[in-house]
């Protein structure tokens, strides 16, 4: 009998093992299977959870297709003075606004309470999760314009310096402020007092987002200094930077100290004038007496002596006259000169500080002959590197280069967005840009922005048609051109404020 080998067993024993192990539940067709399987049931889940996206989407509140429904921070907001607007011109579209903050604003876009919201800021990623869940795109804002700050000084005036990073701007204005002279910062020894709109002005509440990092809608005047002046009126505030305000004071002081000279030298005016008159009335009659006297010697008969006493009365009267007009014009020459020293001692001091007002672009843009812009690096810390200034411009708001600006959205489903009801509104807000944005102290889209704008919306552009000498037509487009006086001269290529030479601080 033949015993087979140790060799041969182990062999025949790795054999059979590797021939279970390829029979075992591992198997390639089997995970084929389980990953199907796994497939199956994801995509089982994603028709379920897009069933369930799409009920509630459908229990979402309805509304009639001429029916829009707005969310804005304020009335005064573009979006909701185009709808009246609209409205006042008996528009078809039936525009309900309502006032409300930024946060429920969201929360009833996402609900399908609201159709159109105008906000300052992004929307966050849960609320646009929110608005997915409930089936509605909300991608894809429009920008309808822009809140701007410009800090300004009076024109002409040196403080030292045009340049101020985020970080200073913060330093200078926010509450806690220990800034009182401008060398604080680096600038020339000049005394610092600043003023600015109310904190529900775009401009200060720019100010407040950008430099102190304050979220939208939370900004009150309890985040800026102390003694940071207020103005409702841009004259005021423009006033205040230019130290008219002061002049004017200057002279109402002025006018009170003459009256107050005045009274006080009255009796003493009084008695000086009565002395006068006295003088001049006896040096007409001892020269009437002097003509009496050589009548005697002559032996002249006076023909009416009654005309002759009138007219010495008279001369004495117009002597008098005379004498009391010449001492008040010296009484007044001596209040006078009193009351220009009192002015001229005050109004040296009216302009040894330097003033920064706080204003929207649209304003310091109408009145650059009297106020100069600071220009502002982005930085939020203080920096040894080189300064990174930028000059407010319409060209460095639009590509937000400039650091003081907020952009203005709409939000809204896409789909909402393209409606014809909605279109009507987009369209207003576009074509009269320029007036609507200027209303709420905006600054408004650029030509080129709003023809962009207009192209992504699928709003026809404006056209406009010229006729030339030759007779032929030419057919232009546009939106609304943005006339800007405030822009330095720049070399090609150059944007202002952004490292281009001329408007670099020093």
């Amino acid at each position: 009998m033949i015993r087979p080998s140790r060799h041969l067993t182990a062999g025949l024993a790795l054999a059979s093992a590797l021939a279970m192990a390829g029979c075992g539940v591992n198997s390639e067709p089997e995970m084929i299977q389980s990953e199907r399987v796994q497939i199956s049931a994801r995509e089982q889940q994603r028709v379920q959870e897009q069933e369930s996206i799409t009920n509630r989407n459908r229990a979402l509140p309805r509304r009639a297709a001429d029916q829009v429904v707005l969310s804005v921070p304020s009335e005064n907001s573009a979006a909701a003075r185009a709808a009246q607007d609209l409205t006042r011109e008996r528009s078809s579209v039936n525009f309900t606004t309502q006032v409300q903050p930024t946060d429920q604003g969201f929360t009833d876009i996402c609900s399908g309470r609201a159709d159109v919201l105008q906000t300052s800021r992004e929307i966050t990623d849960a609320e646009r999760a929110q608005c997915s869940q409930n089936g509605l795109d909300v991608r894809g804002a429009v920008v309808i314009g822009y809140a701007t700050a410009v800090l300004v000084t009076e024109n002409g005036r040196d403080i030292g310096g045009d340049c101020l990073t985020l970080a200073a701007v913060k330093s200078m204005l926010a509450r806690g402020s220990t800034i009182t002279n401008w060398r604080q910062i680096g600038f020339g020894s000049q005394t610092f007092s600043a003023a600015a709109p109310p904190a529900t002005n775009p401009a200060t509440n720019v100010v407040a987002i950008k430099a102190f990092q304050r979220p939208v809608g939370a900004v009150s005047l309890n985040d800026f200094r102390g003694d940071l002046r207020t103005f409702s009126d841009y004259r005021d505030l423009s006033d205040f930077v230019t130290s008219q305000d002061r002049i004017r004071a200057l002279d109402r002081e002025t006018r009170s100290y003459n009256r107050s000279i005045a009274r006080q030298r009255r009796r003493s005016d009084i008695e000086s004038i009565r002395r006068a008159e006295a003088i001049a009335a006896r040096a007409v009659v001892r020269q009437i007496q002097a003509e009496n006297r050589e009548r005697e010697r002559k032996k002249q008969a006076v023909r009416n002596p009654e005309e002759l006493e009138r007219q010495n009365a008279s001369r004495v009267r117009q002597a008098k006259r005379r004498a009391r007009l010449e001492q008040t014009r010296k009484n007044n020459a001596v209040v006078n000169t009193q009351t220009d020293r009192f002015r001229r001692d005050r109004f040296g001091t009216l302009f040894s500080s330097g003033r920064l007002g706080v204003v929207p672009y649209t304003f310091y843009e109408l009145n650059s002959d009297v106020l100069r812009p600071l220009e502002i690096d982005p930085r939020t810390t203080p920096s040894s590197k080189r300064p990174d200034c930028r000059f407010p411009s319409q060209q460095t708001i639009v590509n937000r280069t400039y650091p003081l600006i907020l952009p203005v959205y709409l939000y809204g489903d896409r789909r909402v967005l393209r409606t014809a009801s909605v279109r009507v509104l987009l369209t207003r807000l576009l074509t009269e840009n320029a007036a609507l944005t200027r209303r709420e102290d905006l600054t408004g889209l650029s030509n080129t922005a709003l023809i962009n704008t207009r192209r992504s919306l699928g709003l026809p552009q404006i056209q406009e048609s010229t006729t030339t000498t030759d007779g032929t037509t030419t057919t232009t487009t546009q939106s609304q051109p943005t006339v800007t006086n405030a822009t330095p001269n720049l070399q090609p290529g150059e944007i202002p404020g952004v490292n281009s030479r001329g408007v670099e601080s020093p």
